[in-house]
């Protein structure tokens, strides 16, 4: 019976959760919660553009918003998210589309000193 109602449990969370079952959410630390919400207060300030943390769905939202935007604090928070964050969002964030194409996340330079 426990068993039984454990399956059930997993089984709708991975239902609510999408077709691949990733979680960001589940996978935040506190410190990449902290720059995320960073992130959303100046997405707020600067273009009015609200982003509720009530599901990945939306958070998904808000990183691709804040990798298209050309603006260097927004830019920063969202590096610094990244980097805060397990490599297994890390790489989420890179093969899921959800950090634009053409952000420097998908394309580091070679040596990582500004060199190539």
């Amino acid at each position: 019976m426990l068993l039984r109602s454990l399956w059930r449990r997993s089984r709708r969370q991975s239902e609510k959760s999408g077709n691949n079952g990733f979680r960001l959410r589940d996978h935040l630390t506190y410190t990449g919660d902290y720059h995320l919400e960073r992130l959303s207060k100046l997405l707020e300030l600067r273009y009015q553009r609200k982003f509720p943390w009530n599901s990945d769905d939306s958070i998904r939202d808000m990183i691709h918003f804040a990798s298209r935007v050309q603006d260097q604090d927004i830019q920063r928070e969202l590096l610094l998210f990244y980097l805060n964050c397990s490599p297994a969002v890390q790489e989420y964030l890179r093969s899921g589309g959800i950090v634009d194409a053409s952000h420097y996340i998908h394309n580091p330079n070679r040596n990582g000193d500004g060199s190539d």
